[in-house]
């Protein structure tokens, strides 16, 4: 048997054939395909801590939160949200976890708890009628003396008082 040699097995842009008779691919297409399922699934663990993610974030098909004697803040309401299904797994243990997602998303909950909540609210003027089918949330998962909580809203109230740093009020 010939010894083995490492550039019968590297990937390069020409077709090459290893001595074992396997074709290798374009040259970056592992990668690729890594980039992608990393892409497609991710997730965050708070362990005596806290983690937020707010602002402009994509959010991947797959997104896993654990709070262990912690807190995991998710603030959906300006984060890219593919369309079809988007599902979070949040687990709770002595912990919080706390999604916020806007009325034009539908949102699902299936979730367990033990000594704990795992709670949907809507609140201000979000209802479930002002969602689209087009993107679904749904958040799955359990609450061991902690708390799960999603909350569906819309834009802080105090959004003008912040834009405009106090000067605007609402009195005639």
């Amino acid at each position: 048997m010939p010894d083995f040699r490492a550039e019968d097995y590297r990937l390069t842009g020409e077709q090459r054939t290893s001595q074992f008779g396997a074709v290798s691919r374009e040259p970056n297409e592992g990668a690729q395909l890594i980039e992608n399922a990393r892409a497609s699934q991710a997730g965050v663990v708070s362990f005596l801590s806290s983690t937020e993610r707010e602002g402009r974030w994509q959010v991947p098909r797959r997104f896993r939160a654990l709070a262990v004697l912690g807190n995991v803040e998710l603030d959906l309401r300006m984060a890219e949200v593919g369309y079809g299904l988007t599902v979070i797994e949040a687990v709770a243990v002595l912990g919080n976890v706390e999604i916020k997602a806007p009325p034009e998303i539908t949102v699902e909950c299936d979730g367990d708890s033990l000594m704990g909540t795992f709670n949907l609210k809507y609140e201000g003027r979000a209802s479930p009628s002002m969602a689209s089918r087009e993107k679904i949330v749904r958040v799955t998962g359990s609450a061991y003396a902690g708390a799960v909580t999603v909350i569906v809203k819309g834009p802080d109230e105090n959004f003008l008082t912040r834009l405009t740093g106090g000067r605007w009020r609402s009195e005639p």
